[in-house]
């Protein structure tokens, strides 16, 4: 059995020789290969280079093609702040003022979709037969919120219609370039949607679900099978992902992988992800990684489990970690005593993050993230805080700390907080893993410069 077959059978809940292995080599296989995240993502030829590169040494059975899910938006005319370590981001959200009515529908011709298909054609030509090949594409409630900023919040409250039009609007966006993929001989196509992990089950049930399962059931009408993706704490909304006729779910590790197996079980949906992207993967060492590899093929053993870190692997993650996992998950070697048994963890100096000193009348927030240049839900998080503070005059101090440092993490830990993008005030805990509308901050504000 290949990689490509393992997978295939993986996600149509059956028995495989092994649990299959798909590292997600985003911006990760852009230092692989010597070049910034900006300079290969707008590559066909740096793409091409980058996966294959990636295949030869992390023995996957399957492989993302793009891991970014701003080329949709782009192709409608949102700016992006680019970056040489992270995917894009969104700068402006072009319905925060502007006409729905305004936007078309992107065509292969748009933006950088030609370079992404061209990449996925002669992927598919050289390893398609091989490994299976995931063609991301952003889902419909992040393409939404890409488009209207945090004022979709709003929406989903005041004008629930509109949010409604919207949400089809992406939904279709999303069909289409499903449908160009399915062209390319991909196998699978990864609807990444991260901000769900942002909303209520109540407002997953009416504003996500139905458009889920209705680009779900277009891609597998094309043949393909479909996974759905949410980082962040998407504990909440697992039951209702995996009611999307969806093949299968991925998550990242603030969900519990054996809580998130017996949901997916429950619906003989596939699952996996989790492998921790810092802690483990950035800063770990590779018995480290091996180790986790194991813990978790332990936990997702049977059908439907894919071994996978639980995003987009950050930029600095060592070569060394990810062949170490693929290298044990392949049977290249069975005994750990290859590996140095010390931990990398601890190792190298370490910034101090200081503390900040909260004056009568002032409100100190601390937004917790993986980090806002590469991550949809730190950034609409952290730009909620943005979009208040003209009103607050000077009476407001905030930073963002990322866990992609040690101190970052040290700093997590000492706040107690768990679920990640998180929000304090005050270093208290006050939106945890949920972005605040523009009401609910101004009044959790309000009521601290009061205290």
């Amino acid at each position: 059995m290949n990689g490509k077959e393992r997978v295939l059978k993986t996600l149509n809940f059956e028995e495989v020789d092994r649990t299959p292995w798909v590292p997600y080599a985003g911006v990760q296989t852009a230092n692989l290969i010597g070049l910034t995240a900006e300079e290969y993502l707008k590559s066909e030829d740096a793409i091409v280079e980058g996966v294959m590169k990636a295949y030869e040494l992390y023995r996957p059975d399957g492989l993302p093609i793009v891991f970014d899910m701003q080329i949709e938006a782009e192709a409608l005319g949102c700016e992006l702040r680019w970056a040489k370590e992270n995917p894009p981001a969104v700068v402006n959200h072009i319905l925060e003022d502007g006409s729905l009515a305004d936007l078309a529908l992107p065509k292969e011709t748009d933006g950088r979709y030609p370079m992404a298909l061209n990449a996925a054609k002669r992927l598919s030509e050289k390893i398609g037969d091989e490994v299976a090949l995931y063609a991301l594409i952003c889902g419909p409630f992040t393409l939404a919120s890409h488009l209207r900023g945090t004022d979709l919040f709003m929406d989903m409250i005041e004008d629930e219609e509109d949010a409604h039009e919207l949400m089809q609007f992406c939904t279709q966006v999303a069909k289409d370039f499903a449908g160009m993929y399915a062209k390319t001989g991909v196998h699978v196509i990864a609807v990444v949607d991260p901000m769900t992990s942002q909303i209520s089950p109540i407002h997953f049930e009416e504003f996500v679900k139905p458009y889920l399962t209705e680009l779900n059931q277009s891609v597998k009408e094309k043949g393909l099978k479909v996974t759905t993706f949410c980082c962040g704490n998407a504990t909440k909304n697992l039951e209702l992902m995996c009611q999307t006729d969806t093949d299968g779910i991925a998550f990242d590790e603030n969900v519990d992988l054996a809580f998130a197996k017996e949901v997916a079980t429950k619906h003989k949906v596939s699952f996996g992800g989790n492998i921790p992207l810092t802690t483990v993967m950035l800063f770990g060492s590779p018995l480290d990684n091996v180790n986790e590899a194991i813990k978790e093929l332990e936990i997702g053993k049977g059908p439907g489990h894919v071994l996978s870190p639980g995003c987009d692997m950050p930029y600095d993650t060592p070569v060394d970690n990810i062949v170490a996992i693929g290298d044990y998950v392949s049977g290249k070697f069975t005994s750990l005593d290859v590996f140095a048994t010390e931990s990398a963890l601890q190792e190298g100096e370490e910034e101090v993050i200081e503390e900040v000193e909260i004056q009568p009348g002032e409100v100190f927030i601390e937004i917790v993230t993986l980090d806002s240049e590469g991550c949809a839900p730190c950034q609409y998080m952290c730009e909620a805080v943005k979009k208040v503070i003209p009103q607050f005059e000077e009476k407001i101090i905030w930073r963002e700390t990322l866990i992609k440092t040690k101190s970052g993490i040290k700093r997590t830990m000492q706040l107690g907080v768990s679920n990640l993008p998180a929000m304090l005030i005050n270093n208290e805990v006050v939106f945890d893993n949920i972005i605040p509308s523009e009401q609910e901050l101004k009044e959790a504000i309000r009521s601290r410069i009061k205290e």
